[in-house]
């Protein structure tokens, strides 16, 4: 053996020594870094014990727990944290019952834990016999008890904060080495990647996911239908109250004082989730679904929030409305049957999507399986069109793109789509740019690329910019908010505005919007499984590696330009609910919510995405077909359990 290979060989083995001692410290400091806080609970009425847990008492939804109580013996209780976020812990009791919190500690065993009570809002504490017990006071919104670890438990937590340190300074050694040990084979990793064969059925499993896909979503669809009692999504009344308006004529605007019938009287026990968070029972259930559907016209004013909606978004469950009216139908049919119509047409126009997608086809396959898009589309929402119309386009402008759709055919297709996505909500048609990235295409099939920009996007751009205008007196803006001051604000102060949106989009903000992107349903109070938001996050980040390699690379104008646009997107957002929805002294953007950013994630995924061989994508194809059916089944397992068990938060 010459000296140069002797050397390549010690230097593999001193990287290969390197990496595995990395890793050990990375394992071990992992395990020492964790502390559980343990405790037993008992409560003499079922409900939901929130834990925010943080080193300084700066607390936060994605530093917080939330434990079920139920009546009967005292149940042992507990979560993981990391270093010293378990200092301070913040305890929001349930509002209609006493709470006791027995041998609060620092893990399962050893001596009890050393705490101090800083701070009780809204709630009767006491100490009695080793155990903290909680009291609501009548008519309490937000109790909470504050307490902070003193003592042996505070040093406990020192000596974690310690392995905490030494945990994030080993993991980003052991990144950095894993990613300059990659970039030295990637000779050797492309090849092997190249020779991994496909996984049995793939090939069909791909050619045929648009009909995989529409069964799927029929049928863990129709479970959410089924699932969600009246109203439980938001603002259902006032999506009901435009169908209302449709039914009888009133298109576009308010009603005002004209008769109409009332959605309030058809939910009954289910309205008002803000407060009314006990769970209800099947009997509550079927006595609501078994009224008559409210069709007579009464004076009272019908809820205002989907004013500005354009009706092409509600013409199914308009007509479906008045044949209900007319057929004295029960609200449960009508319910149940508005919420189809919508989940149909919406699985229709995402494996239409689907079906001639070429890049991204995955991705917007696993986009489509989040348990917040699913549920939206199987709802009353205006969302359900919003989300499926944009998956559609994708879906067929990537196949344009990707040489499975010829322009020519398509033309027809895309008139109809960009139409119907430029009436949309105020900043959707954005997504439309895409077609711009079809442009070899186009030259390709020997049609006029400048005609399709004039017709499938500057016309429904400028469309959309004259809807959006006609409709902005019909926004609501948030109680308190002087939307003209944030106008001015934004003109004399132009970095406000980038400032805030820096903060919503960075740190735990974005986690907490990256969680409501996958599916915290409900009105946002119906949180899942939190293996299912690691497994649906690690599913959306592996979505950038399912492009199929073989269909070459595109114009290397394409990916940076897209993300330029998702980017802007964002902007395109946050704009109105700055102006609209965020008071003065607000540190950021109000109102966000992850869905509005579903759109963005398909996008990003779709023209971003890295091409990788047949057997790479035949496993990921596979783990995105299981998880889809993973996720959904804990969501509709949590919205039961939320809203007939033990109630929300």
């Amino acid at each position: 053996m010459t000296d140069a290979p002797r050397r390549a060989t010690r230097m593999r083995w001193a990287i290969a020594l390197l990496l595995l001692l990395l890793a050990t410290i990375v394992l071990y400091a992992n395990q020492r870094r964790q502390v559980e806080v343990a405790f037993s609970a008992q409560a003499n009425a079922s409900g939901w014990l929130q834990v925010f847990h943080d080193a300084r008492g700066q607390y936060a939804e994605t530093r917080s727990q939330w434990l079920k109580l139920e009546t009967g013996p005292a149940r042992a209780q507990g979560f993981d944290a990391r270093g010293r976020e378990a200092a301070w812990l913040r305890l929001d009791p349930p509002l209609k019952a006493e709470t006791r919190l027995c041998g609060l500690r620092i893990g399962q065993s050893g001596a009890a834990g050393e705490y101090e009570i800083r701070q009780a809002d809204e709630t009767a504490v006491a100490l009695e016999e080793g155990c903290l017990r909680m009291r609501p006071a009548d008519g309490a919104r937000d109790p909470k008890v504050v307490v902070r670890f003193v003592g042996r438990s505070a040093e406990k937590l020192a000596r974690a904060q310690v392995w905490q340190r030494v945990f994030l300074v080993a993991a980003g050694l052991l990144v950095l080495a894993l990613a300059a040990a990659a970039y030295a084979c990637r000779a050797s990793l492309a090849a092997a990647a190249a020779a991994m064969p496909a996984v049995k059925g793939f090939a069909v499993l791909e050619r045929r996911l648009h009909w995989i896909a529409a069964a799927m979503m029929l049928a863990l669809g129709t479970a959410y239908v089924l699932a969600t009692p009246p109203g439980a999504v938001p603002d259902e009344e006032a999506h009901l109250a435009k169908i209302v308006r449709i039914s009888q004529g009133v298109a576009f605007g308010d009603s005002g004082t004209r008769p109409m019938p009332d959605p309030r009287a058809m939910y009954g026990p289910f309205s008002d989730y803000l407060v009314n968070k006990q769970p209800f029972t099947r009997q509550q259930l079927s006595a609501q679904l078994d009224r008559p559907l409210a069709c007579a016209p009464t004076g009272a004013g019908l809820a205002k929030g989907a004013n500005g909606y354009f009706p092409h978004q509600y013409v199914l469950s308009s007509l479906w409305f008045k044949a209900a009216c007319a057929g004295g139908m029960r609200f449960g049919q009508f319910l149940y049957g508005a919420r189809m119509l919508n989940l149909l047409l919406a699985t229709a126009l995402v494996a239409w999507g689907l079906a001639y997608a070429a890049r991204g086809k995955w991705a917007l396959f696993l986009i489509a399986f989040l348990p917040m898009t699913l549920s939206q589309m199987s709802s009353l929402s205006a969302d359900s069109l919003t989300l499926s119309l944009s998956v559609a386009w994708l879906g067929l402008i990537s196949g344009i793109a990707g040489g499975r759709l010829d322009p020519a055919r398509a033309a027809p297709a895309l008139w109809t789509l960009s139409l119907a996505i430029a009436f949309l909500k105020p900043g959707t048609a954005w997504v439309l740019a895409c077609l711009l990235f079809c442009k070899p295409a186009y030259d390709r099939a020997g049609v006029s690329y400048l005609g399709a920009l004039l017709r499938h996007l500057a016309l429904p751009w400028l469309v959309h910019i004259a809807w959006t205008l006609s409709a902005r007196g019909d926004a609501q803006p948030l109680q308190g908010v002087d939307w003209t001051a944030n106008l001015h604000a934004l003109l004399e102060h132009p970095a406000r505005f980038p400032l805030a949106l820096a903060r919503t989009m960075t740190g735990e903000h974005a986690v907490l919007l990256l969680q409501r992107m996958i599916g915290v349903l409900g009105w946002l109070d119906v949180k899942l499984s939190a293996w299912t938001y690691w497994t649906a996050g690690a599913m959306l980040l592996a979505a950038f590696w399912a492009n199929d390699a073989a269909r070459g690379r595109p114009p290397r104008y394409v990916m940076p330009l897209a993300a330029a646009m998702a980017l802007g997107s964002v902007v395109v957002v946050a704009l109105p609910l700055f102006i609209y929805w965020t008071p003065a002294d607000s540190p950021v953007v109000q109102g966000l919510q992850g869905r509005y950013f579903t759109v963005t994630a398909a996008f990003a995924l779709t023209w971003c995405a890295f091409g990788v061989p047949a057997g790479l994508r035949s496993v990921l194809g596979w783990a995105f077909v299981a998880v889809a059916v993973a996720i959904n089944i804990d969501a509709v397992y949590r919205l039961h359990e939320a809203y007939f068990v033990v109630g929300r938060p």
